[in-house]
């Protein structure tokens, strides 16, 4: 699992911390793309505490798909100003998807950058974090006639093209103005499948297109990508990739390293259907992505915990509109329920996640020679 070119001060390991391993990554390319599974609350802090060490390695962006790119200006005037709102931070998530996304750990990036942002000098460059999201459904009830917003034709008719392939471009977009044009350079916190570079997905019989790879065609050696463990839903992977780090002499809590200079890289991987560079072939970890993000293995994963207090009077009307638009009914939702359903929807977090593969026991031994009468 050695990386040879990799040093780093923690006692009694030659493999870089995570954060120092990022930082460095991201200080030598345009842009890093960090692929994670949603709600992993160890990793959203990560990148949380991460911020500062970015920072100084020349990175001024953080671009996420967790508030939309219509709220802009609200997060830019959050993260500016005099005194942390934390009213207006929860709005954003709100916008996002209503009651869908509301978590205390995504929204402490925010806080953690508005921290950074008023520790620099008042001549320095600001800290930004940049919204990719684009609204893929309709999102008025009264227009959609009793179906839900989530339907597939209706999403593809909305968007007026395959909502998946729209979003892709609209992100690619978008970074393209805000980050690379301006010069500056941005590590990209999104949904693993949304990261891929060389390697394209195939869904039901069918290429995916992914921000990722839009931007690899263009940038090349510019971008990157990095994956923390248990990003690549391979569950065969997962449990090479844990046993390996059992077995390592270092004996890492966490380590970020290069996949093509290490053993890890070696992992192969069996679930994830795809080609590199338009060629079928067999894949490793190397393959499909640059650098890997190690914090503890999987069953130590915890959810992340839902902001308290995100339905107000103030906000009712809107966020439960927005509710019964992806889940028609003839009479309202009540506070009530939608609170309910977003303690339901923490509490199923896990069930996203890759698992280990199971464990078959052996099946138990006949004796050769019965007992006579």
């Amino acid at each position: 699992m050695s990386e040879p070119e990799n040093i780093d001060g923690d006692s009694g390991s030659s493999l870089q911390s995570a954060t120092a391993h990022l930082a460095q990554l991201a200080g030598s390319k345009q842009l890093v793309l960090l692929g994670d599974q949603v709600g992993v609350s160890q990793h959203v802090r990560f990148v949380a505490d991460s911020l500062p060490e970015l920072y100084s390695a020349g990175v001024t962006n953080l671009a996420w798909e967790f508030t939309n790119d219509r709220a802009q200006k609200q997060l830019d005037d959050l993260l500016s100003a005099e005194l942390w709102e934390e009213s207006r931070c929860i709005e954003l998530f709100v916008d996002l998807l209503g009651i869908g996304f509301t978590y205390r750990e995504y929204a402490d990036i925010l806080r953690a950058a508005w921290s950074l942002n008023h520790s620099l000098p008042a001549d320095a460059d600001s800290f930004r974090v940049i919204g990719l999201a684009l609204p893929t459904y309709v999102e008025d009830p009264e227009l959609l006639d009793g179906r839900s917003a989530t339907e597939l034709e209706l999403r593809n008719w909305w968007m007026g093209g395959h909502y998946r392939d729209v979003t892709a471009f609209h992100m690619a977009n978008t970074l393209t103005n805000e980050v690379l044009r301006r010069g500056q350079r941005a590590v990209v916190l999104l949904s693993a499948e949304r990261t891929t570079t060389r390697l394209v997905q195939w869904v039901d019989g069918v290429p995916n297109v992914s921000v990722g790879n839009l931007l690899y065609r263009w940038m090349g050696e510019g971008i990157a990508r990095v994956v923390f463990h248990g990003a690549v839903a391979d569950s065969g992977a997962i449990e090479r990739v844990e046993s390996l780090v059992a077995g390592a002499p270092e004996q890492p809590d966490q380590f970020g390293i290069s996949l093509h200079l290490s053993t890890l890289g070696n992992v192969g991987v069996n679930e994830v259907i795809g080609s590199i560079d338009g060629s079928n072939t067999s894949l490793r970890l190397r393959d499909i992505a640059d650098s890997y993000i190690w914090l503890g293995n999987i069953e130590s994963w915890e959810a992340c915990q839902l902001i308290a207090d995100v339905i107000t009077e103030d906000n009712f009307t809107q966020v439960e509109t927005r509710y019964r638009a992806l889940d028609p009914r003839l009479e309202p939702w009540t506070a009530v329920e939608l609170e309910e359903i977003r303690q339901d929807g923490q509490l199923k977090l896990p069930d996203s996640w890759p698992k280990l593969p199971l464990i078959e026991e052996p099946p138990e031994k006949r004796r050769r020679f019965r007992k006579q009468r």
